[in-house]
């Protein structure tokens, strides 16, 4: 199921589905997407949280090895696998795949860099369409950048008049990170909450 960023918060509310993949080529979005998840995971019953990593020899085979290893502290757990070039490979396309034939409590998270549209059409990718959620993270363009900061601000209580937000907009050229950086530090300093 192809979800998107601003979706995913109702989404956890109905529940946590068996596994998640994230992606797309935008950090700050990729991350607060992953985060979101987590919390909810953890908020759900997921004490564990299990990080696998897939640069290390035996990466792939720890994730099939971790789904039938029993947590100690819970009834499931959350594993993370992180896979920076957005493909998984051999050994990962089939690792993922013989994850999601088995039954398990857990919940699988991956976050991965932009995913093509060749590797869409993998094996892998349309198994996790079908067990799970996938959030794709598309750019912020420069024309949706004003509606951005403006509903970052309001996420923060604050409002903006337009010049603001476009003088904003303009300096932080289109780096995400950057602007949520400025909005925390318009946020303490600001007297009031408008711009």
């Amino acid at each position: 199921m192809q979800i998107r960023p601003e979706q995913l918060e109702q989404f956890l509310k109905q529940g946590l589905s068996s596994c998640y993949l994230v992606t797309g080529a935008e950090p700050l979005i990729v991350q607060e997407c992953a985060d979101a998840i987590r919390v909810a995971a953890r908020e759900q019953g997921c004490v564990d949280r299990e990080r696998i990593d897939t640069s290390d020899k035996a990466g792939w085979s720890n994730l099939v090895q971790s789904a039938s290893a029993m947590s100690l502290f819970s009834d499931k757990k959350l594993i993370e696998v992180q896979v920076d070039s957005g493909k998984p490979g051999t050994e990962g396309s089939k690792a993922i795949q013989e994850y999601l034939s088995m039954e398990s409590d857990d919940i699988l998270l991956i976050v991965a860099g932009k995913i093509d549209k060749q590797s869409q059409r993998a094996k892998w990718y349309t198994a996790l369409d079908q067990r799970g959620a996938i959030i794709t993270v598309w750019p912020v363009g420069r024309r949706e950048m004003p509606s951005w900061i403006q509903g970052r601000l309001k996420q923060r209580g604050m409002s903006a008049d337009r010049d603001a937000i476009a003088l904003l907009a303009e300096r932080i050229e289109g780096n995400l990170l950057a602007a949520a950086q400025e909005i925390e530090k318009l946020a303490l300093l600001a007297s009031d909450n408008h711009l």
